[in-house]
């Protein structure tokens, strides 16, 4: 991709001549979104005014002579179910208005790029995770942090809708259930606070998930979070990433089906049958790692992983971390990665990211170094086996055991006197270590 924009548009259509009317697109993106952020501002802060009135008012109120509090005390349950109902439904306009306000911000960014404007040396100045500064649209999020300025309608919102019901039931111990006027079970008032958080936390947090983003794949990075064990943060540009990279293989029309075939053979064979992990892989790369059994069972040494886990390591998950920590994170994101995406999409995904040597990573890398021209390039079922060994050779060593080992494992078709051509080469060119 020749210049920063096409990294955003691979396939546009940008002519010199339509520049002001790019401009004008540009202009108006931007006075949209900074017109969104004062009407957000505005109205969060009337929010807060009406509820920092209101607060007060029932504390004040001479709640033994009051009439219109007792039919309030009377009809709690009621009241407050018409306060929460419409708390919830503010809370979900704010969140509308949020997800408008982060669109048109990465429209701005992305205009930005077109007209080749880039503020990338002077983030001293202009952050680049603020609109006024990013280069990367998809520094722009939609959900910020609990303690933003975005967030400031749930807590606003949660702790004063939170507060109604206590001013209203804190006198009472429970509420009754009956059936013909015979009490079944009694809810205690408190369970009324803890339903309004946890329905409001969804409401708002659920709401701006970004495009792959779930509630499962959030508790993760919470988790993550709390034991301080670093993950990718923006998992959605990765994602574009590697999926623009499948774009690139497809524009230039390379044909990589050998490859995926030889790949599930020989490293996850039930690659469409499992849910991301596989309990048997897992107990077999364990038994690996202890070298009587590695010799008694033909083992390969691993750790278990399968190609959907293998995945979630390459592209979230930091190298040099606690192993044992990452091969928690590795299921729990392969977990999510299952239910985001296709088998497909997956292989797809991998094939174009993983690492095939030192210094080589993604497919289009990995043909250059080891074939050269890679336009039109049709992998042979041979070059497909020599990528697959090399992306799962830690070593980066040419091991003929290991080669033969592979060969003969593989259910796949393979000219071995090919296999080792091709070996005999690279390490003549020096692009494998002998």
């Amino acid at each position: 991709m020749d210049n920063e924009a096409e990294q955003y548009y691979p396939t546009y259509n940008f002519k010199p001549e339509n520049r002001d009317v790019v401009l004008l697109e540009f202009e108006e993106a931007q006075k949209i979104a900074n017109g969104q952020t004062k009407v957000y501002g505005q109205v969060t802060n009337i929010l807060l005014a009406v509820v920092t009135v209101l607060i007060p008012l029932f504390f004040n109120l001479d709640k033994k002579n009051n009439h219109a509090f007792n039919l309030i005390k009377e009809n709690a349950l009621f009241f407050s179910t018409i306060i929460f109902l419409f708390g919830a439904l503010l809370l979900r306009y704010f969140v509308d208005l949020q997800k408008q306000i982060t669109i048109n911000g990465r429209k701005v960014v992305t205009l930005r790029a077109m007209l080749g404007l880039d503020y990338g040396r002077i983030h001293l100045t202009l952050p680049n995770w603020r609109v006024e500064g990013a280069t990367n649209p998809f520094a722009i999020k939609y959900f910020n942090g609990w303690l933003m300025f975005q967030s400031m309608p749930f807590w606003v919102l949660a702790i004063g809708v939170n507060a109604i019901w206590w001013l209203t039931t804190n006198d009472r111990t429970a509420f009754p259930v009956t059936i013909n006027d015979t009490i079944i079970f009694r809810v205690p008032w408190l369970t009324g606070n803890f339903i309004i958080s946890i329905a409001y936390l969804l409401v708002f947090r659920r709401n701006l998930n970004d495009t792959h983003e779930t509630s499962f794949l959030n508790i993760g990075r919470f988790l993550a979070n709390l034991i301080r064990y670093h993950l990718i943060d923006n998992f959605e540009y990765v994602i574009y990433r590697a999926k623009l990279e499948v774009v690139e293989m497809s524009r230039l029309n390379v044909n990589f089906e050998n490859l995926k075939s030889i790949l599930i053979d020989i490293e996850d064979k039930s690659f469409y049958s499992n849910k991301g992990v596989s309990i048997k892989a897992i107990i077999r790369g364990s038994l690996s790692q202890i070298k009587p059994f590695r010799k008694a069972f033909r083992l390969i040494e691993s750790g278990g992983s399968t190609i959907t886990m293998q995945l979630a390591r390459t592209l979230f998950i930091p190298s040099n971390q606690n192993k044992y920590l990452r091969k928690f994170f590795e299921i729990w994101i392969a977990l999510w990665l299952q239910r985001k995406f296709t088998k497909k999409e997956i292989l797809d995904l991998y094939v174009v990211s993983v690492r095939y040597d030192y210094g080589v990573m993604g497919l289009s890398k990995a043909i250059k170094h080891f074939y050269g021209d890679i336009k039109r390039k049709k992998l042979t079922p041979e070059e497909s086996f020599v990528l697959v060994e090399r992306l799962s050779n830690v070593t980066g060593t040419h091991r003929q055991d290991r080669i033969d080992f592979l060969i003969s494992k593989s259910t796949v078709k393979l000219d071995s006197g090919k296999i080792n051509i091709i070996y005999k080469t690279l390490k003549e060119q020096g692009k494998i270590k002998k």
